[in-house]
């Protein structure tokens, strides 16, 4: 399978991610166990997917009734938007939400490949709390990044990408925003491009997260090489938060529509301001 040896690679930290070594991942159904331990996640349910096998792990008080839900479940069904929803059936009522799945694509110095491109300027941490505005790069780990890469214009920041230390010794996660106004420019691919090659500078592995509905995000990690390894879905605090509809186009100019008529949306959703 493509990234293999990079799931080698990050086979401790999965164990540790997991709280069960990544041995016990199954096919479906996929297996559910118990877990406590986490490296520095609070979170109270995880699971992945890699290739035809998976897990799930979570605390003690959910798992019998995780394991009922996840047992009429193919893999498929399990890492969608319905698994979250199943999911959440059961974290729900005790305050915990599911997000999911995202996409985890990771690179090393053998497929990375960075644009050559200039306009990045490194931002140091301390530097990003007076130049970022966080209701654009929210994305962007505002409380932990360890070094950002943007981009101005006209003495804006128009663009930015920041490192934060998933796991320290091994593997570092970029976070990204455009300015929604300045998209499709490839500024998103110049300051990935550059935070990527910041980390491979300093011996770690790549990481990006997104999530299947957002095409724009997905192309520019595709384009700097960084390779799907894994679909993760993860257990935060309530409201159960609801994904936007798809984002991007096939191409510059191609006409879409919606499917359905305006009754099918789903108007028990609020607004994200209500949160």
């Amino acid at each position: 399978m493509k990234g293999s040896h990079l799931i080698e690679v990050l086979r401790p930290w999965l164990d540790q991610k997991l709280g069960v070594p990544l041995d016990f991942a199954g096919a479906d159904p996929i297996p559910v166990y118990e877990s406590e331990a986490r490296l520095s996640d609070v979170s109270p349910l995880w699971a992945i997917r890699i290739g035809e096998v998976g897990l799930v792990t979570a605390h003690r008080q959910w798992a019998d009734a995780l394991k009922s839900a996840v047992a009429s479940l193919t893999s498929e069904e399990l890492f969608s938007t319905f698994g979250a929803y199943e999911l959440a059936r059961v974290l729900l009522p005790d305050g915990i939400g599911v997000w999911g799945p995202s996409w985890y694509l990771v690179g090393d110095g053998n497929c990375f490949r960075p644009a050559a491109d200039a306009r990045p300027v490194q931002i140091d941490a301390a530097e990003l709390p007076e130049v970022v505005d966080a209701r654009i790069f929210w994305h962007c780990f505002p409380n932990e990044a360890m070094v950002g890469f943007g981009i101005f214009e006209s003495g804006k920041l128009v663009a930015l990408a920041t490192v934060r230390a998933e796991d320290e010794d091994r593997l570092w996660e970029i976070g990204v925003d455009v300015a929604p106004e300045t998209k499709g420019r490839g500024l998103g691919r110049a300051v990935v491009s550059s935070a990527g090659r910041w980390i491979l500078e300093h011996n770690r592995l790549v990481l990006a997260t997104t999530a299947p509905w957002n095409v724009p995000s997905a192309r520019v990690l595709r384009s700097v090489g960084l390779q799907y390894i894994m679909s993760g879905m993860t257990g935060m605090p309530a409201p159960f938060r609801v994904p936007p509809q798809p984002l991007g186009s096939p191409y510059p100019g191609a006409e879409m529509r919606h499917y359905y008529p305006g009754w099918a949306i789903n108007k028990d959703i609020k607004p994200a301001s209500e949160d």
